[in-house]
């Protein structure tokens, strides 16, 4: 089994970060842990391995990695719903993880808009983590 947590390192990622080695841990899963950049941030692969949010997802990964998951970080740069999509599909994974981040308030939107492209254009399931 193959699953894609997808992390943003927002104050859900550390409880994402946690599901992710449950489902893992459980379902004897390998994880691809990855992390996104918009493509108004573009950057060539020297720069990528700088940033700190590369920096992070490494870190994050070796964290994973020492509790028994078996994990690859992936950092990607484009559009993030469709780029995280469009790797889920090139992994064949069989279950996205990603974090809520909506937003309450007037309008008590329960997800993120990244979150719900995800949720609606998957064709597999997907675990939404909350805030």
């Amino acid at each position: 089994m193959k699953i894609v947590s997808a992390v943003d390192f927002s104050t859900t990622s550390e409880n994402l970060l946690k599901i992710t080695k449950t489902y893992a841990t459980k379902l004897d899963a390998e994880v691809f842990l990855i992390h996104d950049e918009p493509e108004k941030n573009f950057l060539n692969e020297e720069e990528t391995d700088t940033r700190p949010e590369a920096i992070r997802l490494k870190k994050d990964a070796k964290a994973l990695e020492r509790a028994g998951v078996k994990v690859t970080p992936v950092f990607l740069q484009g559009p993030v719903c469709e780029t995280i999509l469009a790797k889920a599909l090139e992994l064949k994974a069989d279950l996205i993880i990603t974090g809520a981040h909506g937003h309450g308030g007037a309008n008590c939107k329960m997800i993120g808009h990244i979150s719900e492209c995800i949720l609606l254009k998957a064709g597999i399931p997907v675990l939404i983590v909350p805030s």
